[in-house]
Parts: C-alpha cells; sequence; structure tokens
C-alpha cells in the first residue's frame, strides 16, 4: 500500500510540473496547433510519467530492502570496533605488567646475593680465592717400592680436604667441582677429563690454620702418613693467605639428568 501511495504522489507531481511548465499567455498565442500537439502528446506524457512513477517507486522498494542489510553491516562493524579496542586495552595492560616484571627481574639480578654467591662457589661455577694450604705431591724417588701416585690417591687426598673444611678444591689448575671425576684413563690421571701429570698441586682454600690440622685427623690424613712411611711418596703442604682457584668448566656444571625433588629446599 505504502509503495502505491509513493507512486500515487509522484506520478501527480510530474503532471503538476509539466502542466504548468509554461504560463498561460504561451498557450494563447499558440492555441491552435500547440493544442493539438499537446493533446496528441498526452498519451505518452501519461507513459513517461508512468515509467518514472515506477523507477520511483522501485527505487524506495530496493531502499527499504536495503536498509537491514546496512544496519547488519553497520552493527557488526561498531561491535568489531568495540571489540578490538578492549582488545588493545588488555594487550597494553600485559605489556605494563611484562615491563614491572623485567624490572622487578634487573633489580634482583644487580643485587649482590651473599648466600647465592657462596653456594656457587660450593659448586664450583665462580672463581675463589682467600687463605688456605697448598699440598705437593709427587711420586716415591726410590724404585724398589710402590710409590707412584694414583687416582684413588688424589680422591681420598681431595676428600679428606673437603672433610677438614676446605671450600674450594683445584688439582694442578683444575677446579672440583660436583660433577667432577678424578680418574686414570689413557696411561694418565685425568680431572674434568683433562690429563694432569706430577707433581700433582692441590690448592684448598679455607682456615689455614685448622686446616692442616684436621686433615691429619682424619682417616684421609692417616691414609697419606701412611703413603709416606712406607712407599716414600712425596708430600709437602704450604699454608698461605692468599689462593686462588679457577671455576669448574662450564661443561662440568650441566645438569642433565638429576631434577630437585619438589618440596625439598
Amino acid at each position: 500500500m505504502a509503495e502505491q501511495d509513493a507512486a500515487a504522489q509522484a506520478e501527480g507531481l510530474l503532471e503538476q510540473i509539466a502542466d504548468t511548465a509554461l504560463d498561460d499567455d504561451y498557450y494563447v498565442v499558440r492555441a491552435g496547433d500547440y493544442a493539438q500537439s499537446r493533446e496528441f502528446n498526452t498519451p505518452l506524457t501519461a507513459l513517461v510519467l508512468a515509467v518514472f512513477a515506477l523507477l520511483v517507486m522501485m527505487a524506495a522498494v530496493q531502499t527499504r530492502n536495503d536498509r537491514p542489510a546496512t544496519e547488519r553491516a553497520r552493527s557488526t562493524l561498531i561491535s568489531d570496533v568495540a571489540a578490538r579496542k578492549e582488545l588493545q586495552t588488555e594487550r597494553e595492560a600485559t605489556a605494563e605488567r611484562l615491563r614491572e616484571e623485567v624490572d622487578e627481574l634487573s633489580a634482583s639480578a644487580n643485587r649482590f646475593d651473599p648466600s647465592y654467591q657462596n653456594l656457587r662457589i660450593e659448586a664450583g661455577d665462580l672463581a675463589a680465592e682467600g687463605p688456605g694450604i697448598t699440598v705437593v705431591v709427587s711420586p716415591s724417588l726410590q724404585r724398589n717400592v710402590d710409590g707412584g701416585i694414583t687416582d684413588d690417591d688424589l680422591q681420598i687426598l681431595v676428600n679428606g680436604l673437603w672433610y677438614a673444611g676446605a671450600e674450594a678444591v683445584a688439582i694442578n689448575g683444575e677446579r672440583i667441582g660436583s660433577l667432577t671425576g678424578i680418574h686414570f684413563a689413557n696411561g694418565a690421571i685425568n680431572v674434568n677429563f683433562r690429563d694432569i701429570a706430577p707433581p700433582y698441586t692441590v690448592v684448598a682454600i679455607g682456615q689455614s690454620d685448622t686446616l692442616m690440622q684436621r686433615f691429619e685427623d682424619n682417616p684421609a690424613g692417616r691414609y697419606w702418613a701412611s703413603r709416606q712411611k712406607d712407599a716414600a711418596v712425596q708430600f709437602g703442604v704450604t699454608p698461605s693467605s692468599d689462593l686462588d682457584v679457577p671455576a669448574a668448566p662450564k661443561k662440568r656444571m650441566t645438569i642433565r639428568h638429576a631434577k630437585a625433588i619438589k618440596g625439598e629446599e
């Protein structure tokens, strides 16, 4: 019904424009031939007006039909813009939180933590310096006795120094770490998979005035005293107030299989 009303209004408007397009004086002057021409063209004019009205009606119908789709597209666009703004806000908040965490971690990394540093020294991850003793052992110069130095001898020596209170130990410049092995292979003793040769110089950092005494009193000290007496191996100790040992090789500090037990400290 609305479409018919729109078409009728358009046709009436066009007829009114056509009827009043020229002044009345013009029709008076051209009353003869023009009147006939006008009467002759009336059906054609009506047809043109009908076609135009139809076009107007179709445009109106098309506009009304397209309106819901346009409204849906507009609504979808508004929702998309709102969602993107919300996502951007969330990402900005996340970025700010991560920046704060990075700042906290950076500040923590720059702080000196004595307990953490001590753990790294005990594990051999850091070079160390301080007072202590230097023990030099060599095979016996006598050929008729079993006076060689074995990997077992060096293991007993190092374990005895640990037991006596040593805080860091190195043999011929090779730091003894938690994964360091002392064993005989390919005709030589090797430490951290590097061959070493006599004389074997063992540096132990600790309280120098008690370190040697505690070593002599424990089983390792008594073992070496027996080796000196029975096999004439050379064994010398020198206290010092300023010794240093290197860090253990990084390859001997990498944990591949062991995992911490949850809940244990």
